[in-house]
């Protein structure tokens, strides 16, 4: 049993290093957020959402 919850969390600590160094990375990338962008613009013309308004511009 506690042998178990070693490996659980040892998992969920192995888990969030992999997240926090990801996210790290990502963050300072601009060439990766303009891309992100445009995908998320590509969604909206796709779901026939106006892609230039803002959702929370209502």
């Amino acid at each position: 049993m506690i042998g178990m919850l070693a490996m659980t969390a040892s998992m969920l600590l192995v888990g969030w290093i992999i997240w926090k160094v990801i996210n790290s990375k990502e963050q300072g990338d601009v060439d990766l957020q303009a891309r992100l962008d445009a995908d998320d613009r590509r969604a909206a013309i796709g779901r026939g959402e106006n892609p230039d308004r803002h959702p929370r511009d209502d």
